[in-house]
């Protein structure tokens, strides 16, 4: 891959996660990790917890990102059916942006996906009768299961790459860019008040506009 194009699309996807991550990742999983805090709140290592719990956290991207990498990959054996998903996973993250953007019926019917949503809350539910690093590595992990419709758009994107290490490189880049914004959520959580729906409507034009890319790159390819 040419490096200036990788600089651009890495850099792209890194300002996707890097400012949703103050909006969106802000809304979404912000309860998850002050609750944690709460449940730990005793203990002298907090942060070094904190730590812990983004860490796994990550790891549960890192664990997506294999799964889908390796199916995309399976889909790059043929070059017609590489072209074709790529279409399709370009319509797919243009609609999910949007749907990020006016947050309507499909957003909710993307996310609420009942039967692993009960699944996961189980686990969660489970892990907060733990502290400590157990409760860090098991809360962590699972966060990163909550359906998001970000994530969506990452897992969407590491699926359309033609090897398996860029597809972990994708989640990685999620994953790292969103720490910030999660590590100090309770101490930016006034700002990020004001600042979210800026940083919510940037990214998901982003997105809109990386599908809508990505699409016509599968469609000239396949015709």
């Amino acid at each position: 891959m040419n490096f200036d194009f990788f600089a651009t699309e890495f850099g792209t996807l890194f300002i996707v996660a890097f400012l949703s991550s103050f909006g969106h990742c802000y809304s979404m999983c912000g309860g998850f990790s002050l609750a944690f805090m709460a449940f730990n709140a005793n203990s002298n290592q907090l942060f070094f917890l904190n730590c812990m719990y983004h860490i796994f956290r990550i790891c549960a991207y890192l664990v997506l990102g294999l799964i889908f990498g390796l199916f995309g990959n399976i889909l790059a054996l043929n070059a017609q059916i590489q072209s074709f998903s790529l279409f399709i996973l370009g319509i797919f993250m243009t609609v999910l942006g949007f749907a990020l953007l006016f947050r309507g019926k499909i957003l909710a019917c993307i996310e609420n996906l009942n039967f692993f949503t009960a699944y996961n809350m189980k686990i969660i539910r489970k892990a907060m009768q733990y502290k400590g690093v157990k409760s860090a590595v098991i809360l962590g992990f699972a966060n990163g299961f909550v359906p998001c419709g970000l994530v969506y758009f990452f897992l969407a994107n590491a699926m359309s790459k033609d090897s398996l290490s860029e597809s972990l490189f994708v989640m990685l880049l999620f994953g790292l860019s969103t720490v910030p914004a999660m590590l100090f959520f309770s101490q930016l959580a006034q700002m990020l008040h004001t600042l979210k729906k800026v940083f919510n409507t940037l990214s998901y034009c982003i997105i809109i506009g990386y599908g809508i890319y990505l699409s016509y790159m599968g469609l000239r390819t396949f015709v």
